[in-house]
């Protein structure tokens, strides 16, 4: 599966009323406001994600991109030396579900409070 196909199963989870058009997913958010969501590439890649906040009357509120690197870093393994180290350069996939929970905590930001919260 690709990156884009991840985000969107991942994305339709939590938002099954999601509209996703060519490269981008479109969320309803509170206030009239909507957010886009974008994967992000850097060097032919993909490794992040572009949001949006849309006002539906006045436009673009505010944007973000999360980065693979924006997210909390896992144990590394020791690389290799010597004779046994290879050219190759590895680029692993990043984690969708931990960059679309940043994301969330983003989103969370635009959301009215619940009436309990106030």
């Amino acid at each position: 599966m690709t990156f884009w196909q991840e985000l969107q199963t991942v994305i339709r989870v939590r938002y099954p009323d999601a509209v996703c058009l060519g490269g981008a997913c479109y969320l309803r958010l509170n206030g009239g406001n909507l957010a886009k969501v974008e994967s992000a590439s850097n060097g032919g890649y993909y490794d992040g994600l572009r949001l949006t906040v849309l006002n539906r009357l006045s436009g673009p509120v505010d944007t973000v991109s999360l980065r693979s690197w924006d997210l909390p870093h896992r144990k590394r393994s020791e690389s290799k030396r010597g004779e046994d180290a290879g050219w190759d350069v590895c680029r692993p996939s990043p984690d969708i579900g931990a960059l679309w929970e940043l994301a969330e905590e983003y989103l969370r930001l635009f959301r009215e409070p619940d009436s309990e919260m106030r």
